[in-house]
């Protein structure tokens, strides 16, 4: 005798419903992704699988078996739920299912860690299942009130007697004694599982009728809709033949009169019917071109085939295919066409039709374009500096092969890549930072970095976008490795200097104040033989000894210059905020004496009181006193001296003027005369050392000024130097 217990009966009931669940998918697919049928789906599938796993409580793991078998009844029970909300217009709620789940699964656990029952777990999934198709089963008799249908009938019967058989069995269980292997369990436990199993068929069924159901009433009102309308449409036609013959009309007119060429094509691609602007466009007549294969105008023989295959290819609609089209006078022009195929009555193909627009102007701005941007990019190749151009988002829009090979790449690759994928992820951080601001601020950000060795002068300058906003940036980065190691060099060069002339000016110092001991001790002894011996010696003798004693004097002198001279500079006087004519007054003061000896004039003639600048007042004194001195040195004999001093502002420095009407030098000694001991006269015409125009322009260059002369021989001089202003 055939005995069914619950493992066969709940084997087959898993398998038919997961074929339920896969008949759900395979139909919601073709219903262009319905939420119901993926609902019901995922019940059939969810129940057939979570059974699978209970029946295999004997040799899966508890958690796999028992935990994850029931999890999956549960969602089994949620979604058919789902589903018929979904199919009577309700909605979803979320909480509940959540609720529900949480119930359920507590009662699973518990029966199996806290009381391990299998008539526990039986029962608790049953009682708690059975509200939930009972609810669905009351949602869709709610719908049947409004949408009758042989499908709804059945749907609500499957629903309503799978919510009392779960009732029943939850009740029976709890009702009878324990339960110690679910297995082998027969009657009304194996019975349940066949029914469950049918309950899935039965629903795929109701959901077919009710579809079907659906489709009939939307059919009918359909056809009633379309007949009603083919009526109205049919006695319109009669009443308004001369309205289409006269849209007829119209449209003709309106091809004719278009800018763009219409054609429309038969199935062996013969012309049916073509726009009069063909003739304005390609130069043929509409009547030459009218039953003609369509090929015959384009530009190359395979042109023709290839915009067909293009159509294909798109699934019958393109939109803006460039060709090339062949003028009537042997010209090839571009164009572009937005084609489609047409099809007869029966759905078979009947040809080709569509609009033609020729494009020798875009083909000519395209080209342009082209030439323009490989004339950037070869003016941006031809720069030292490493260029970029890019968005905010750090995609590259042009770069330069200077910058590309720092990426040991090549700028063509680099176009369009994203340009912070090619720093570490610090940097890049950075840079998007740096990059941001300038974009948000508008204001270019200017900084050095320093890469390994490599030396880099970076400057980020906003780009604006159509609207005006920045958009892009442009970065400019010029290597300046060899600039800053060449800075390094000049500045120990310089520090090396400044020591070097610190030394020097230190020597010089001390050479000549030792220098002076020496010459004193030979003027001492020349002074001692000219009293003992000077007279024992006759004329040579005596002018030898005045020659000595001459020439020691004129060394102590040397001396005494060459002292001061190295002096000026690390013996000077801060450089303070001063009033020039208290300087100037004191020099002309020092020289009263030679001026009245020799009948000469000083004329003032700055136009005003004369100004302030930054300056040594130890050092402008001594200055004015030496130009002014070499003034009244170097007159002519045949006139008095006449000595004119005049300033005048010019931006943040006074330039002031020395002038004289004496003997004048020559053009070729301007430079010679303002080197130290450098003399243009002999001594016996003209004291001095030859330093005095040397001291002047170590204290104009002290004072971060100029110093030059103007002269013309035998008319004077002019000697011109700048002091920075004082405010």
């Amino acid at each position: 005798m055939l005995r069914l217990d619950v493992g066969t009966l709940a084997f087959t009931a898993a398998m038919t419903s997961m074929a339920g669940g896969f008949v759900f998918a395979a139909y919601g697919l073709t219903r262009h992704g319905d939420r119901r049928w993926s609902s019901f789906s995922l019940s059939g599938l969810s129940y057939g699988l979570g059974l699978l796993l209970v029946l295999h409580v004997g040799t899966l793991t508890p958690v796999l078996s028992v935990v994850g078998g029931n999890l999956l009844l549960a969602v089994a029970a949620m979604a058919i739920h789902a589903g018929c909300a979904l199919l009577t217009g309700r909605r979803l709620r979320p909480a509940v299912y959540l609720g529900f789940l949480a119930a359920y699964m507590s009662g699973a656990l518990y029966f199996l860690y806290g009381e391990d029952s299998i008539g526990g777990r039986i029962a608790s999934a049953s009682l708690l299942r059975a509200p939930l198709f009972a609810h669905a089963a009351l949602m869709v008799h709610g719908l049947r009130r409004v949408e009758t249908g042989t499908g709804m009938l059945l749907l609500e019967a499957v629903l309503a007697g799978w919510a009392c058989l779960l009732l029943a069995r939850g009740l029976g269980v709890a009702a009878s004694g324990p339960i110690r292997d679910l297995i082998v369990l027969e009657g009304f436990h194996a019975a349940y599982y066949t029914m469950a199993g049918l309950a899935y068929v039965a629903v795929v069924i109701a959901l077919l009728l009710i579809d079907a159901d659906r489709l009939t009433a939307l059919l009918g009102k359909e056809v009633s809709r379309q007949a009603e309308a083919l009526g109205t449409h049919i006695a319109r036609q009669i009443q308004t033949q001369d309205d289409l013959r006269r849209s007829e009309a119209d449209l003709r007119a309106i091809l004719d009169n278009m800018p763009d060429i219409f054609y429309r094509t038969d199935r062996e691609g013969r012309l049916l019917m073509v726009s009069r602007s063909v003739e304005n466009l390609l130069g043929y007549r509409v009547e030459e071109v009218l039953g003609r294969d369509a090929a015959f105008y384009h530009g190359v023989p395979e042109s023709r085939a290839a915009l067909v295959a293009a159509l294909e290819a798109a699934g019958g609609s393109i939109i803006d295919y460039e060709l090339q089209l062949r003028h009537k006078d042997g010209r090839a022009l571009w164009a572009s066409t937005s084609s489609r195929f047409y099809y007869d009555a029966g759905g078979a193909r009947a040809g080709t039709e569509g609009v033609v627009r020729l494009i020798e102007e875009r083909k000519r701005t395209e080209l342009f374009i082209r030439e323009n941007q490989a004339l950037i990019q070869a003016m941006l190749d031809a720069s030292s500096d490493a260029i970029m151009l890019f968005k905010a988002d750090g995609t590259l829009l042009a770069v330069n092969e200077v910058m590309a090979e720092r990426f040991g790449r090549r700028a063509s690759e680099l176009t369009g890549s994203c340009l912070w994928d090619m720093f570490p992820p610090d940097v890049a951080k950075a840079r998007q930072a740096a990059v941001g601001r300038v974009v948000e601020t508008g204001l270019a950000i200017h900084y050095l970095d320093r890469r390994g060795e490599l030396y880099l002068d970076n400057s980020i300058y906003p780009v604006p976008g159509p609207e005006g906003r920045p958009d892009k940036v442009a970065v400019y980065s010029r290597d300046i490795t060899a600039q800053t190691l060449a800075e390094a060099k000049v500045a120990t060069y310089l520090t090396e200097l400044e020591r070097s002339n610190a030394e020097l000016e230190q020597f010089a110092y001390v050479a000549s104040h030792d220098l002076r001991e020496p010459l004193r001790m030979i003027s001492s002894y020349l002074s001692l033989l000219e009293r003992r011996y000077g007279s024992r010696l006759e004329g040579d003798g005596l002018e030898f000894l005045a020659f000595a004693r001459d020439g020691a004097r004129r060394m102590d002198h040397l001396v005494l210059d060459l002292l001061e001279f190295s002096r000026i500079d690390r013996k000077g006087s801060p450089i303070i905020a001063m009033e020039v004519e208290p300087a100037l007054t004191q020099a002309l003061r020092h020289l009263a004496p030679a001026m009245d000896e020799s009948g000469a004039a000083v004329e003032l003639a700055g136009g005003g009181d004369l100004p302030w600048v930054m300056g040594d007042p130890d050092q402008i004194i001594r200055l004015f006193q030496n130009l002014i001195g070499n003034a009244v040195k170097y007159r002519a004999p045949d006139r008095p001296s006449r000595i004119r001093v005049s300033w005048r502002r010019q931006g943040g420095e006074w330039q002031f003027t020395v002038a004289d009407n004496g003997i004048g030098i020559e053009p070729q000694y301007f430079e010679r005369i303002f080197r130290i001991f450098q003399r243009l006269h002999t001594a016996d015409r003209y004291e001095g050392t030859g330093i005095g125009l040397a001291v002047c322009k170590k204290i104009v260059e002290r004072h971060a000024g100029r110093i030059w002369v103007e002269s013309v021989p035998g008319e004077g001089s002019a000697f011109h130097f700048t002091l920075p202003a004082a405010g």
